[in-house]
């Protein structure tokens, strides 16, 4: 892993950003960070430890974030929608001209990698925390990359990068290199604007769609084509050049754990890797990045062919990567304090022998996602949130945030560094194990079930490892007894008013206690009902058919359940909302719903009528095209709409064969999760 020596120079990370840094002369006093939410934290917590006052922007929808109290300013730039906001270069430019600072970070995503606004920064009198506009069109496109790689010499991908986008040449050209074929945004990445493709009828459906994706996220609509390695792993190296000439590598990371092209865990080093391969992915990126002149921060990525031992160039991100804590914690180098640094024009303080890797570091992306309903984004408030102190958190949200279909669904990303991988790894277990986010559906438990897969443990996992593992989609985890159970009496000790019995409230129906138990209050869960009867000893629930479960020395607080079972204490995180209780122990987090006897008789609707007719939306979001007109007749599989979610396309497709009877939203309509799109009228069967 080369040379252990460490030099005082660095700093190791123990598990938070670090706050004490090694003071220089520093020419830039102020920054605008033209990003939100986890990133723009981030790099307030470095610069702020530097000397460095911070400005943050936000829109309608970030009024009352956190990264805007975090900063020591912070200005409006526009409404929610991302294009008239974070993406409004020129408002944003303006607004750091009228708080008169030195230099803008652009974080990671939105104009992170625009050259215009790399360019604009310049002109403005501006510095841009980041590479040249110039290396960001030579680098940022991954077309304009692949001509570079090949040019020093560096492997790449069988592809088609040329500037005829028609979809019979791009047809032509899948042919050529051969089926399976990914297509590919050239501006863009976090897994916007890919597809993979395995016949040519379906190529040009797919064009149509990754272009579509790629004007929408990125504006740049133009698409490349690679050759589909079936079993690969992704492996990046993080890279740090200066305006003196100096670059470095800070090793490689292994990003192959991911769902739909985007990434999940990450980690640093890769496991698995030889040596003498990992000697030369690392030469092969350092190459590439002297031979155009980069400088500040970037990742070099590669494809890695496990059946061959090839690795590929896939492209190179002109940017700080999300993953970056992972190597922040292996190395003790801080990559903000590095860019901001090589921004002044200051040369490294550290050459490539200094740099070492000590231990393993893990991430995990928590996002707001249900995996089980094909990784949807989930939107709603965040009722709480508690975070692992064993772990490095850093996030964008808390009790209180509201999530919206606008930005990225990711809440918070948790780096566990240890010794050796497998230390690394108990440790993010355990803390997201304790991690509770309540009132909106997260991964938590999707991500928790990956790490203890066996081919993560083995560290033999590849990018097509979920779709291995879960074939027809993740299951959400199996809620057994003892869980419903529990949910059911913290419900019931919630519904309790202080220092009165159970039987004082009129929440829960309730019944004369036989044989010596003080009462019984029932409850439903699934539209069965529970019972529960309070004795001397403690609360036995007694759920439908099943054997009674006694829950003795109960300590009920506001967000925890202590109780003894079977002689063996137990605790477990507890929120409720209303008729939902989440319960969160070691096997993962729950939402039940548990009504009492009211609101069951209350809350009964009749049968709302067929949904076989209609189409709803599957997510909250935009409605980015209507493709049908009312009154044509279409077939079923038909695409009909198109949502935008979280940067993010859904096409919506008919249900049967008829006529498209009612549209009830135009193109820019924000839409809700189930809101009726369209009716059908369906076709009359022949006689």
């Amino acid at each position: 892993m080369g040379n252990r020596r460490r030099t005082r120079r660095h700093r190791q990370f123990s598990g938070q950003t670090p706050t004490k840094l090694e003071i220089r002369r520093m020419n830039i006093k102020s920054i605008l960070i033209a990003n939100r939410a986890e990133i723009a934290q981030r790099i307030i917590r470095t610069a702020r430890a530097m000397g460095i006052r911070t400005i943050a922007v936000y829109s309608d929808a970030d009024r009352n974030a956190p990264h805007v109290r975090e900063a020591d300013t912070a200005f409006h730039i526009g409404p929610a929608e991302a294009a008239q906001s974070y993406l409004n270069a020129k408002r944003i430019i303006e607004t750091a001209v009228e708080a008169g600072v030195d230099a803008v970070h652009p974080g990671y995503g939105f104009l992170s990698e625009n050259a215009d606004f790399a360019a604009d920064c310049k002109t403005a009198g501006l510095r841009f925390v980041g590479p040249s506009a110039e290396l960001i069109r030579t680098m940022g496109s991954k077309i304009e990359a692949k001509k570079h790689a090949v040019a020093a010499g560096v492997p790449v991908v069988p592809g088609y990068n040329g500037k005829d986008q028609s979809n019979e040449t791009m047809c032509a050209k899948a042919n050529e290199i051969g089926f399976p074929i990914l297509i590919k945004a050239s501006a863009g990445g976090g897994g916007r604007g890919i597809r993979i493709v395995r016949k040519v009828s379906d190529l040009p459906e797919a064009l149509a769609n990754a272009s579509s994706e790629a004007k929408v996220g990125f504006g740049d609509p133009t698409l490349l084509l690679e050759r589909y390695v079936e079993k690969a792993r992704h492996i990046e190296v993080q890279v740090l050049g200066d305006t003196h000439g100096n670059m470095v590598h800070l090793f490689e990371r292994d990003c192959s754990m991911q769902r739909n092209h985007q990434k999940i865990i990450e980690e640093a080093p890769a496991p698995n890797l030889p040596s003498q391969l990992r000697q030369a992915i690392l030469k092969s990126a350092v190459t590439l990045a002297t031979s155009v002149g980069y400088r500040n921060a970037g990742t070099v990525e590669y494809l890695l062919d496990e059946n061959t031992g090839d690795f590929f160039f896939l492209e190179m991100n002109t940017r700080l990567q999300v993953e970056h804590p992972v190597t922040e914690a292996v190395t003790g180098i801080d990559l903000v304090e590095c860019q901001l640094r090589v921004t002044a024009g200051e040369p490294l303080s550290f050459r490539q022998e200094d740099i070492t890797c000590s231990g393993w570091a893990i991430e995990a992306r928590v996002a707001a996602e249900n995996p089980s309903d094909g990784y949807s984004p989930e939107t709603g408030s965040i009722a709480a949130f508690t975070a692992p102190t064993a772990c490095r958190i850093d996030s964008g949200v808390e009790a209180g945030s509201v999530v919206t279909h606008h930005y990225d669904s990711m809440l918070a990303k948790v780096i566990a560094h240890g010794n050796d991988r497998a230390s690394a790894l108990a440790k993010l277990s355990s803390g997201l194990t304790k991690m509770q986010i309540s009132g909106i559906t997260t991964n938590l438990n999707f991500i928790t079930d990956l790490m203890r897969s066996d081919p993560f443990t083995k560290g033999s996992h590849s990018i097509e490892t979920i779709t291995t593992l879960y074939p027809n989609g993740w299951p959400t985890l199996t809620v057994t007894d003892n869980i419903r159970a529990i949910a059911v009496l913290a419900r019931y000790l919630a519904d309790r008013p202080d220092h009165k019995t159970p039987w004082d409230s009129l929440g829960a129906w309730r019944s004369v206690a036989p044989g010596g138990r003080r009462g019984m209050a029932v409850y439903h869960l699934e539209e069965q009902p529970v019972e529960l009867y309070e004795t001397s000893e403690g609360i036995i629930v007694q759920l439908m058919n099943r054997r009674p479960q006694r829950f003795n020395h109960l300590i009920f607080g506001r967000d925890r359940l202590v109780f003894e079972q079977n002689g063996q204490r137990h605790e477990v995180s507890i929120f409720y909302d209303g008729t939902e209780v989440q319960v969160s122990n070691e096997t993962g987090s729950f939402v039940i719903q548990v009504e009492n006897g009211e609101e069951a008789f209350l809350g009964k609707t009749s049968d709302a009528g067929s949904g076989a007719y209609e189409i709803r939306a599957p997510m909250p979001g935009i409605v980015a095209e209507v493709l049908k007109e009312t009154g044509t007749q279409v077939k079923v599989g038909d695409p009909i709409i198109i949502v935008e979610a979280m940067k993010l396309l859904q096409t919506i497709n008919a249900p049967c064969d008829g006529e498209l009877s009612a549209i009830y939203f135009c193109v820019g309509d924000s839409i809700e999760k189930y809101a009726l799109l369209a009716k059908f009228t369906p076709k009359e069967p022949l006689e």
